[in-house]
């Protein structure tokens, strides 16, 4: 029984050790988990080897025929026929294919891209969170204090026992504001831990502190911008598919070719190009090939058309995200230089003033909430 525990006690410490603490985790650490563990990559990454497996698949011929056939009347001849596609169908086969593995690869690349964006987003509200829960912990020390002081100043009859309901009254509120902070970190960090690919884990901490990002010249012009995006790239790659594509059901328009074996004279004697069948199929039927066709032209319409749609998107969704930045820088620049040293100038003066009983408990608290 004691060796038994020695070893249950060394797996369960192994185990502990391989594990990686995601307390107090950096943002780079973050990233780097979500590309290594997140269920998305992984399944990109399948997609793109799914499209390598069929390359093979281009250079598709159809199965053999093997006939019998009686042409001497007295025994039946085995024999092999073969048909081959015209061979720029074999051409256009190949090159379409290898325009779907590198779709997939910038399918990969647009996977990561938006993983990247989720995780940022994510990290950035944990901070956020982070501290505006460090902000509410603040107050709710400070209203404590005034709540003591107002319990003091009820008993030497300085203020109404309303005066002390409503401090009661704003400290629970604090208290509950405290728990709804608290409440939403808890569901950030199981967001984040689902994007990391550790959904057992729910002790994820920002590590990183919480630091203005000075962007500079670095911000990219619509043009660095959409030619930067995957999305671009996609589009341009699945345009030029559909065109392949067009030319692959154009192809089959041309004859396949046909070989074959078939021995009809008296026991093997005749010569081997009697022997030899030669053929071609003619594509009489040509509506079910001419309806692909079209439909292959109408794709890269529609292909083209996604270009000019993606384009909209990616303009609307930069110049919103430009918009959106110049208005936190300002209002950021604002609450630096000119809010916030104000407001700690008033709260700092209206508690000394509560303190001290140069000012009443409602004067108090409009200087605290302004």
């Amino acid at each position: 029984m004691r060796h038994l525990l020695s070893i249950l006690f060394i797996l369960v410490s192994a185990q502990t050790y391989g594990q990686q603490s995601l307390n107090g985790l950096s943002r780079q650490q973050a990233l780097q988990l979500a590309q290594e563990k997140n269920p998305q990559v992984k399944l990109a990454i399948l997609k793109k080897e799914k499209q390598q497996v069929l390359k093979a698949s281009a250079l598709g011929i159809s199965s053999p025929e093997v006939i019998f056939e009686a042409s001497t009347y007295d025994e039946l001849r085995p024999g092999i026929l073969q048909s081959f596609d015209f061979p720029t169908t074999y051409i256009r086969k190949h090159q379409s294919q290898n325009q779907q593995i590198a779709i997939a690869e910038t399918e990969k690349q647009i996977t990561l891209n938006q993983l990247r964006y989720q995780v940022n987003s994510t990290y950035n509200e944990m901070q956020y969170l982070r501290e505006v829960f460090a902000s509410y912990q603040q107050q709710d020390s400070l209203l404590e204090d005034v709540v003591e002081v107002t319990n003091i100043r009820l008993e030497v009859g300085q203020i109404s026992n309303l005066e002390k309901l409503n401090a009661e009254s704003q400290y629970r509120e604090v208290k509950y504001q405290l728990d709804q902070v608290k409440s939403k970190l808890r569901t950030v960090s199981v967001h984040m831990s689902l994007l990391t690919g550790n959904p057992n884990d729910t002790s994820i901490t920002a590590g990183d502190e919480f630091s203005k990002i000075t962007l500079g010249n670095n911000v990219l012009n619509s043009a660095e911008a959409y030619a930067g995006n995957p999305l671009t790239k996609y589009y341009d790659q699945n345009k030029r598919l559909q065109h392949l594509q067009l030319k692959q059901n154009q192809s089959y328009w041309f004859p396949s070719l046909i070989v074959g074996y078939l021995d009809q004279g008296p026991r093997n004697n005749s010569p081997m190009q009697y022997r030899m069948r030669y053929g071609f199929t003619f594509p009489l039927w040509f509506w079910t090939n001419s309806s692909q066709v079209k439909a292959a032209r109408k794709n890269v319409n529609i292909a083209d058309q996604q270009v000019v749609l993606n384009q909209y998107d990616l303009k609307g969704n930069y110049t919103q995200a430009l918009s959106e930045l110049r208005q936190y820088t300002e209002a950021l620049n604002y609450f630096e230089q000119t809010a916030l040293p104000q407001a700690q100038e008033i709260s700092k003066t209206a508690r000394e003033g509560y303190r001290l009983g140069s000012i009443g408990y409602y004067n108090y608290l409009l200087n605290l909430q302004q």
